[in-house]
């Protein structure tokens, strides 16, 4: 009796076994038929669970669930539609993880390409958005700042779209300039500029900045004073690219905007309250080494012979602070002496670095 009991409880357990197999492989079925379903007419739980279903798959090394879940999310893309609904959804931010996950990831390359094959569709499709937003639809601002600021530091096509399309709100109204820099429209533009370093876009980049920052002192002081390190990346910029004269003019004259922001004092159409933040400003202005800079650009047109364009530039330059003085390098040097102390120990001697040579 007692072995027919032990056989039994074994049957019941390869029972149980294969049903909850084939409970599995039903849900997977079910799972892959609804991602095949899914379009840029589904909605932001629909995208959502693609997204969940991408990261499992991942996690799992189920190459359905991936290649399923990437071609769900290219169908997304397909249209504007899409694109908008994955944003109030934050794909785009789960997307952005999935592609960061998948070079540490132990997958095989055929699932590396799938997610790649994604992510070029949502390049594409934001790119496109952008190029063709309405200025008019003034609601649609926070929008193309939420693309610029997930997708305009990945790829070159969307940040030359995401510049472009800023501008042109910029233009239309200068209302939304305001709203830009109170969406914190400097850091977007500070992480595009920090992540690319094409001449052009570069320089697309600083003329959209002067464009925005034209602005009463009371409006724009306060936000590049809180973007504290878009000033030494504007000037990084310029120092990559020392002899595209489009590029060292864009950035030498928004410098010039920004230095011409004194103290009341000086300047009695700037609040007292925006005391501090000016002089935040400028001290700001001469640790980036702002006029070091511009006087570089002067110097390499003078070498050129372009003594009109090199006058130009100084007085443009006018306006910059003097840079703080670098500290002095002391000429002697301290070594050991090789002869040894009373002590045993070694001694420190003040040598001259121009009698080493002798």
């Amino acid at each position: 009796m007692p072995p027919k009991n032990r056989s039994k409880t074994v049957v019941k357990k390869v029972a149980v076994e294969r049903a909850s197999d084939a409970d599995l492989v039903d849900k997977q079925t079910l799972d892959l038929e609804f991602l095949s379903q899914v379009d840029s007419s589904s909605d932001e739980d629909a995208i959502s669970k693609t997204f969940h279903f991408m990261s499992h798959g991942l996690s799992e090394g189920s190459r359905e669930y991936v290649k399923a879940s990437c071609l769900a999310v290219e169908q997304i893309c397909e249209d504007d539609e899409g694109l908008l609904t994955m944003i109030k959804a934050d794909g785009i931010e789960q997307m952005l993880a999935i592609i960061r996950y998948v070079p540490t990831a132990d997958i095989s390359p055929s699932l590396s390409e799938a997610v790649n094959a994604a992510a070029a569709a949502l390049h594409r499709r934001a790119a496109l958005w952008l190029e063709h937003v309405d200025e008019v639809d003034f609601h649609l601002l926070p929008e193309v700042l939420y693309v610029a600021t997930w997708l305009g530091a990945e790829d070159e096509d969307v940040a030359l779209h995401a510049l472009g399309a800023i501008e042109r709100f910029v233009l239309h109204a200068v209302e939304n300039s305001t709203l830009l820099l109170e969406s914190d429209g400097l850091e977007v533009l500070h992480r595009i500029i920090g992540a690319h370093r094409a001449p052009e876009l570069v320089t697309e980049a600083l003329m959209l900045l002067f464009r925005v920052c034209d602005l009463p002192p009371e409006t724009i002081v306060g936000h590049v004073v809180k973007e504290s390190g878009l000033i030494r990346t504007v000037v990084e910029s310029m120092q990559h690219a020392p002899l595209n004269m489009r590029l060292q003019f864009a950035g030498l004259r928004l410098l010039a905007l920004w230095a011409r922001f004194r103290a009341p004092e000086v300047d009695p159409n700037i609040p007292s309250m925006s005391m501090n933040d000016v002089k935040d400003l400028i001290g700001l202005l001469k640790e980036a080494r702002a006029m070091d800079v511009a006087q570089e650009v002067i110097s390499n047109l003078q070498r050129s012979g372009l003594a009109h364009a090199a006058s130009w530039m100084s007085v443009i330059a006018l306006r910059l602070p003097e840079s703080d003085p670098l500290p002095e390098v002391d000429e002697t040097t301290e070594v050991l002496s090789r002869k040894p102390s009373k002590r045993g120990s070694l001694k420190k001697v003040s040598v001259d670095p121009r009698q080493l040579s002798k």
